[in-house]
């Protein structure tokens, strides 16, 4: 009965039909909440501090807000120690152990939970940075 009969085509959208927000609230809702991510995200990428080398060596209070500009972008990762001594100074410390590495004290972080100064730890294998970590200066 029904096979001998041909479906009826559906009418397909237009794309207009995909981009309409005139009528749709959850489509308009949908769309200030991106508008407003982009937002946020481009202004919160503007006002973070960059690296500056002049600006680390001379105002080290400013370092707790340059230094995960210096995490995010891997900045000394492969780096000569050379290299690290020109752009960083002299560090403020090193470790006792067998473990080839200069720190640099960072300071407190603006963060929920207060984990105390912080320190940014350079490690060097063959005279070049293999790892950067940013840790309590606690431990």
């Amino acid at each position: 009965m029904f096979l001998n009969q041909p479906t009826p085509k559906k009418k397909r959208k237009s794309l207009k039909d995909y981009f309409d927000f005139r009528n749709n609230q959850v489509n308009q809702v949908g769309l200030i909440f991106f508008l407003a991510f982009v937002l946020a995200t481009t202004l919160i990428y503007q006002f973070n501090e960059r690296f500056d080398s002049e600006k680390w060596k001379s105002q080290p209070s400013f370092r707790d807000e340059m230094v995960d500009d210096v995490m995010d972008r891997n900045l000394f990762i492969n780096a000569t120690k050379q290299d690290v001594l020109d752009q960083l100074g002299k560090p403020n410390d090193r470790y006792t152990e067998d473990i080839d590495s200069y720190i640099y004290y960072v300071g407190e972080r603006a963060s929920f939970n207060n984990e105390g100064p912080m320190q940014l730890v350079l490690i060097f294998e063959n005279n070049k940075v293999v790892k950067m970590v940013l840790e309590s200066r606690n431990n």
